[in-house]
């Protein structure tokens, strides 16, 4: 039976095992610079002041316990990880089947189109829809920046990394438990290091230079997806807000999870 088939058998029958309902926080909609001026990284100039609305985001990412309850009823390959930790090694085409798939677990709306053509991955998103979905580029980026509360720190809740972030210095390049160390000024944890999370935008090099000053949304093509945030393998330099790193959506990595958001609760 295809994978879609099954996720949607799923959501109809409803649940045996479910998935914890993500802690949320609020982030007040609001003005920053996205990008920065370090010329080691082309792809985030020019920088550039970007307005999005007000959303709420989990304070952790996706844990293992949580994303394996929907594997489980989606006949869809189990993550890495463990209890505690967050869960890794998901497709991005598989990070969005979860969104809609804890919407309908929890009777939210569903943001997410999802068909196949050709055997390609078809997903078109309704962003005024009340159910979960992944953060925009530019809602996690300001959501890393700590907000309207922001204090403009290079990673997200300090200038000095090993408070707030797992990276290569100080994780030995071992997976860590969520929650460890300091969270941001949102009260959001791990946003920088430990692992990379998967954004809703297509991913291209030139894309800051077009785009849009209020909600953007990424190219309307292409073939990698965003994600953000560094991992626990990465160098300093790669866990600050601004980096930008691209994966192909049907691809998966030990290093990549994700995080929800939801425009609304009601």
């Amino acid at each position: 039976m295809k994978p879609l088939l099954i996720f949607t058998l799923s959501i109809i029958l409803g649940s045996m095992l479910t998935a914890q309902k993500p802690k949320l926080v609020y982030v007040a909609a609001g003005s920053f610079e996205m990008g920065s001026v370090n010329t080691a990284f082309p792809d985030e100039s020019p920088v550039h002041k970007v307005t999005v609305d007000s959303f709420y985001i989990s304070k952790y990412e996706v844990l293992y316990e949580d994303y394996i309850a929907f594997c489980r009823f989606a006949g869809t390959a189990e993550p890495f990880g463990e209890i505690g930790f967050p869960a890794t090694n998901i497709t991005w085409e598989n990070a969005v089947m979860y969104c809609n798939w804890l919407s309908g677990m929890e009777g939210c709306e569903q943001c997410y189109t999802l068909s196949r053509e050709k055997d390609k991955f078809k997903v078109t998103c309704d962003f005024s829809k009340n159910g979960y979905r992944l953060p925009s580029e530019a809602e996690w980026e300001f959501a890393a920046r700590g907000g309207v509360r922001g204090k403009g720190f290079k990673y997200s809740g300090s200038n000095d990394p090993s408070k707030t972030a797992f990276f290569n210095e100080n994780s030995k390049a071992v997976s860590q438990k969520s929650g460890q160390l300091l969270p941001n000024e949102l009260g959001l944890y791990d946003m920088s290091g430990n692992v990379a999370e998967w954004c809703w935008d297509y991913y291209s090099k030139d894309y800051f230079k077009l785009s849009p000053p209020l909600k953007p949304l990424g190219p309307e093509i292409g073939i990698s997806r965003v994600n953000k945030g560094g991992t626990r393998k990465s160098k300093i330099d790669f866990v600050e807000i601004s980096r930008r790193f691209a994966l192909e959506q049907d691809q998966k990595d030990l290093y990549i999870g994700f995080r929800v958001v939801r425009t609304r609760l009601n």
